[in-house]
């Protein structure tokens, strides 16, 4: 019989500092309440510290969108982790995530941010029903005008996907139509199709995301 293959080690939710400092982390207040901060720094280097960009506040949610959300991501990060070998992780008071598992669960803050708790469910499901690729294209769109906890959180692609995740029938069209019908027919025509979703990423990024 075959023995069993270690997983690799991974910090968090599969990042890895050696590939590339870059990362994200979900912060968890007292109460509950979480934000998401996009970091460029790990460790205590100083000379790190001066020459990268700033952490930046990304998202936020409350405590209960949070629980009511928290639970899915992490099996669906985990299901990739294994699949890539990798170890797997639990939410804690300070989790870290790896680019571009960082850049999926901040769409999904987006998403569900003031969402009535009705509409959780379906939102909640049709954000897993995206190819990963179609994530980290509808974030790099967003965080483009509005990547910030409080400002634009009503406004363009932010707003559609709030509205796409919602009201779209998760039986009645394939994930990857739900943002058309949220948008005019200008900007719809230009988000990729499932099968042709191509995300243009820093090298160092992109070393790590190989391994999903």
């Amino acid at each position: 019989m075959r023995a069993k293959r270690k997983a690799r080690s991974a910090i968090g939710f599969g990042f890895d500092p050696a590939q590339s400092p870059h990362h994200f982390a979900v912060i968890v207040a007292r109460g509950g309440d979480i934000t998401i901060e996009e970091r460029f720094v790990w460790g205590d280097d100083p000379e790190d510290d001066e020459a990268a960009p700033a952490a930046s506040a990304k998202a936020s949610l409350d405590a209960y969108h949070w629980a009511r959300v928290a639970p899915a991501a992490a099996e669906t990060f985990n299901a990739r982790l294994r699949a890539a070998g990798l170890s797997t992780a639990a939410w804690a008071s300070e989790s870290v995530l790896a680019p571009h598992l960082g850049k999926e669960l901040t769409l999904l803050a987006w998403a569900v941010e003031d969402a009535d708790p009705t509409l959780l469910p379906a939102m909640l499901a049709n954000w897993m029903g995206l190819a990963p690729e179609e994530r980290w294209w509808l974030y790099t769109t967003i965080n483009a005008t509005s990547g910030h906890p409080e400002h634009g959180r009503d406004r363009g692609w932010r707003k559609a996907i709030k509205i796409a995740f919602a009201e779209n029938p998760i039986s009645a069209a394939p994930p990857s139509a739900l943002l058309a019908e949220a948008t005019d027919p200008a900007s719809a025509t230009k988000r990729p199709s499932r099968r042709q979703t191509k995300t243009t990423l820093p090298v160092a990024e992109t070393t790590q995301m190989e391994l999903f």
